[in-house]
């Protein structure tokens, strides 16, 4: 056996225990500590690897691939036991199969109360409220039920596939790039993806596919297939929205417009002027009613309540997306954009700032800037992609309870370590990654 390949089959076979041992803790929720532990250790191997693993070759990388593929499948056929969402698909599905767009009723709706049953309903959470998920992903619920009917393991195997072909699209990207194979496992074995798209089925990875295609086809030189690509990252969640503007500097409006109309033909197939509006309000409640996770926005919270005796639950949204809006242009203004990688670094702190300033902060949101890990691997998003897992504790309380100590080991460390690669100006883990991997034959 090549002297690289023992160590990481050493690593991932421990990780792929801890992936079977989630098999035999039960409902997650009525088992939060050893639910916890588990991650804590996946998230500590994953660490372990990226520290010590030698990934010299393309052979190396298939081996981390393999593995990476392993702990997807064998998590695939639990239940979501931390997330209702994929009821929401499946409901989504239904409804849409009956005729009605999914942009017309709640769930709750009285015209809705024929397609009500015992399963997936009761489920389904936000009943009040229209769906939040925009036309392409609506396009693949209902994909999902024409394939497997109202499976659970087959519709999380959708978003488990764009998930792991991201995985390939970054190897490809690393390989195009120059980069170390090793990077491979901030997202290959990292708990985060793997629990959130494999086990709970979180339809962001289409977004996260969409966005790595559109910087392949970038770096290729195919921008009017990039830009086809992140319309769809748009369409299947609206925050990339915000790297428009890169796109529009680095691949110009040539390339951008095409990408604008495809987008806004698959839109106009499941919109009318009275679905959008009520798509808008919908999400317009979601940002002021609900909360969950966030750090800064609870910060001013507490100062509302410790110095001024006043809730600022409600009104602290407008602020904190003034404040994002803020961000993102000086982002696009100041950011080099010469480059796929410039591309990806620019967007990467667009996210990562939406993450900061959102009122909603669940673990698969992470998803969204950690896509990057890759090629910027910062050590603050690399712990916060651990650290997040303490946010689940709070489904530990009934009723739901976020306890403090949760949000003090996730933020203060992650922001801390924000502050100190600001000052210092790069990522503190980059001289793992940085060196090229070594094209020679093993011995």
């Amino acid at each position: 056996m090549r002297k690289w390949a023992a160590p990481i089959c050493l690593i991932g076979g421990l990780q792929e225990l801890i992936w079977i041992a989630s098999w035999e803790i039960g409902p997650f929720r009525e088992n939060t500590v050893y639910f916890l532990a588990l991650m804590l250790g996946a998230f500590l191997l994953c660490i372990w690897g990226f520290a010590k693993l030698a990934v010299p070759n393309r052979a190396a990388a298939s081996l981390i691939i393999a593995f990476g593929f392993l702990f997807r499948l064998t998590v695939l056929p639990e239940l979501p036991y931390q997330s209702e969402d994929v009821y929401r698909y499946i409901w989504d599905a239904r409804v849409a199969a009956e005729g009605i767009s999914p942009y017309k009723y709640p769930p709750e709706a009285p015209e809705l109360e024929r397609l009500r049953d015992e399963a997936i309903y009761p489920m389904i959470n936000s009943k009040p409220y229209i769906t939040a998920y925009p036309p392409l992903s609506q396009a693949l619920f209902r994909f999902s039920r024409t394939m497997f009917g109202e499976s659970l393991t087959g519709m999380k195997a959708i978003f488990s596939m764009f998930e792991f072909c991201a995985l390939l699209i970054v190897w490809g990207l690393l390989s195009a790039l120059g980069q170390n194979f090793r990077s491979l496992l901030l997202i290959a074995w990292n708990p985060l993806f793997i629990f959130e798209f494999s086990q709970s089925g979180h339809s962001d990875s289409v977004m996260i596919f969409m966005i790595l295609l559109s910087l392949y086809l970038l770096q290729r030189g195919r921008k009017i297939p990039a830009l086809l690509g992140y319309s769809g990252a748009v369409l299947s969640k609206l925050h990339p929205a915000l790297w428009l503007p890169l796109y529009v500097r680095c691949a110009g409006w040539k390339a951008v417009i095409p990408g604008m109309i495809a987008g806004g033909a698959l839109a106009y197939s499941f919109f009318d002027l009275g679905g959008v509006l009520r798509y808008l309000s919908s999400l317009r409640l979601y940002y002021r009613l609900f909360e969950f996770n966030a750090g800064i926005h609870y910060l001013l919270r507490g100062i509302g309540q410790a110095c001024f005796q006043q809730s600022w639950d409600k009104i602290t949204g407008p602020f904190l997306a003034a404040a994002l809006i803020g961000i993102t242009l000086v982002i696009w203004r100041k950011f080099p954009v010469r480059s796929t990688q410039d591309v990806l670094h620019a967007g990467f702190w667009i996210m990562t700032a939406d993450l900061c300033l959102s009122t909603t902060v669940h673990p698969w949101y992470l998803s969204w800037a950690a896509l990057a890990l890759p090629f910027f691997p910062y050590a603050f998003m690399l712990y916060w992609t651990g650290a997040v897992f303490l946010s689940y504790a709070a489904y530990a309380y009934h009723p739901v309870y976020e306890p403090w100590w949760a949000l003090v080991l996730e933020y203060i460390p992650m922001y801390g370590l924000m502050a100190w690669e600001i000052c210092r100006g790069g990522p503190l883990l980059a001289t793992v990654s940085e060196s090229r991997p070594q094209r020679r034959k093993d011995r």
